[in-house]
């Protein structure tokens, strides 16, 4: 799965926003039932689009069988650790 990155104030998620994150190392969705929905992420500080990555962006991921993208709000990353960063992100309707 490769997530798509987008700015604050996308709306819509039907294009390829700002760029794929194709040097996205792990992606892992939690969807809990009446729960939890979140993405966390890892990056390379390489990565073509490291420096563009903040908090309150948007990702969008496909993750089960229906094949939907799901939006995700960026609200927390790591500092960099042996050159890797991990965001974490909150499902856009919550």
């Amino acid at each position: 799965m490769i997530p798509i990155l987008y700015e604050a104030t996308e709306t819509e998620f039907t294009s390829n926003g700002i760029g794929r994150l194709r040097d996205c190392i792990s992606c892992e969705v939690t969807e809990e039932r009446n729960g939890k929905y979140e993405v966390e992420f890892t990056y390379p500080v390489t990565g073509k689009w490291y420096s563009t990555i903040v908090e309150g962006m948007f990702i969008s991921v496909i993750h089960d069988d229906t094949k939907t993208r799901q939006p995700f709000e960026i609200y927390r990353r790591s500092a960099p650790i042996n050159g890797i960063v991990t965001f974490n992100a909150r499902h856009y309707s919550y």
